[in-house]
């Protein structure tokens, strides 16, 4: 059979609705000029989503899994199972046209220095959303805890295409010969700071990011671990300190964890401040669940103890194991 020029990984985790939106959008129309194939792959979920799907889109490939795993291990096993000569990977809660899907393509075999090409991405009201940023080294995080990340470290600010270090997995296309190169996802990061690993190894091995803030995707936003804040927090940080100590020594690795765990205790600071003020007079919107939230990421910078979301996969999976 001919290779597809592009494979639509999507991993879906008990987001029924959002899943069938983003099948809804991607699906609308073939991808301008492109063979596409599209492959769903269901992380365990409870909420009928694989019945769903197939009622809705009977012509997709759907592998439906009873165990749950991390983010980098089930878009590798749909990088495995397929053979696009790119993978666009697409959450489960974010939507992108075909038409920019054919842009996206378009450009990455344009640019053979590239490995990844990354979309603008907006909040579902229609505002930006930050989705490329530098890489995660001692300096980058010197000048967040010294502008509290509000300058020097996002880099998909502005309209025109750009190089970048990394952006966001959300809605991210990748080039196979570079992952055939590099390797796939580590699957030692569960959730978090994956995507940025691979990208800093496709830069390693002489492939960019592009960034092409002229195509659009729209993206809801941590919805695989809405409700769950701190073991959120906690995983990661637990990957960004696998991150540090992969590619950084340890005297730089131990740097940038303090240095980011600073940025966020003054943010609690300022946060406790800001809330003691009368609603008029803030300068800036402060919830008051921040201070807490902030507090949680500066602890953690000096490591991690509490469990985070692979631990609540691994409590799943066993009262599986037990219940069969």
């Amino acid at each position: 059979m001919p290779v597809p020029d592009v494979t639509i990984s999507i991993v879906n985790h008990e987001h029924r609705e959002l899943l069938l939106e983003c099948l809804a959008t991607v699906t609308a129309r073939p991808v301008p000029g492109r063979t596409a194939e599209i492959v769903v792959l269901d992380n365990a979920s409870g909420d009928g989503s694989v019945e769903a799907v197939a009622a809705a889109f009977p012509q997709l490939r759907v592998l439906a899994h009873r165990r749950r795993a991390g983010f980098g291990a089930n878009h590798n096993t749909v990088i495995r199972a397929t053979t696009g000569r790119h993978v666009l990977l697409l959450n489960d809660d974010a939507m992108i046209a075909p038409e920019a899907v054919g842009v996206l393509v378009d450009h990455l075999d344009a640019h053979p220095e590239l490995g990844a090409v990354a979309p603008r991405l907006l909040n579902p009201d229609g505002t930006h959303q930050a989705s490329a940023w530098r890489f995660p080294t001692p300096a980058a995080a010197a000048v967040g805890t010294l502008t509290l990340g509000r300058r020097g470290v996002t880099q998909s600010a502005g309209t025109a295409p750009r190089r970048v270090d990394w952006a966001t997995g959300a809605v991210l296309l990748l080039r196979r010969a570079a992952l055939d190169r590099v390797g796939l996802f580590d699957e030692g990061f569960f959730m978090y700071a994956e995507e940025t690993d691979l990208l800093r190894r496709m830069a390693d091995g002489g492939y960019g990011t592009a960034y092409l803030p002229g195509v659009t995707a729209v993206h809801h936003g941590q919805g695989s671990s809405a409700g769950v804040p701190e073991r959120r927090i906690n995983e990661q940080w637990r990957s960004r300190h696998r991150y540090w100590r992969k590619h950084h020594a340890a005297p730089a690795a131990r740097l940038a964890g303090l240095l980011t765990g600073a940025q966020y205790g003054l943010r609690a600071g300022v946060a406790t401040a800001v809330l003691r003020l009368p609603v008029r007079r803030r300068p800036v919107a402060v919830e008051p669940l921040d201070p807490a939230r902030y507090r949680l990421h500066a602890r953690d910078a000096l490591g991690v103890r509490g469990p985070g979301l692979a631990e609540l996969a691994e409590e799943f999976n066993a009262r599986q194991a037990v219940d069969r």
